[in-house]
């Protein structure tokens, strides 16, 4: 393992490009999922609310933080509270804005912009002075 500075945020990076793909996948198939129990019973309105909230539970609030937390822990690090937190409202708020890309039409994916700039924010936030100021810790 690497424990220098410099190689932090491109580990943050790693892990939130992990992160995304995981959870972009759980956002892909539960709406796919979602649309297909909908064509099977189109005359209900809530025939695919409950996989719809299962997908959004899953992809944009619960998977993100605990693969980046568990990520950045298998990578050696520590006081990855910037990181979890800010990466996952991150996702919270960009994913969950643009979900209209892959809501409706099957095999869409997330804005490549928005995902490029996920991985960049997750590095960034991963950097040990963003850390380290958030908390109030001293450098070790």
């Amino acid at each position: 393992m690497t424990s220098s500075r410099a190689a932090r945020p491109l580990k943050g990076a790693a892990v939130t490009a992990l992160a995304i793909l995981v959870c972009h996948v759980i956002l892909s198939v539960g709406y796919a999922a979602a649309r297909a129990k909908k064509r099977a019973n189109p005359t209900s309105a809530w025939a695919d609310a409950d996989l719809r909230l299962a997908t959004f539970a899953l992809g944009l609030v619960i998977v993100m933080p605990l693969i980046l937390w568990i990520g950045m822990r298998i990578m050696g690090e520590k006081d990855n509270y910037a990181l979890v937190i800010g990466g996952s409202l991150a996702w919270l708020f960009g994913a969950g804005y643009n979900l209209s890309y892959i809501k409706y039409t099957p095999s869409t994916h997330l804005p490549v912009p928005l995902l490029v700039a996920m991985v960049a924010v997750g590095g960034l936030l991963s950097l040990d002075n963003v850390a380290h100021q958030l908390t109030g810790r001293a450098k070790s």
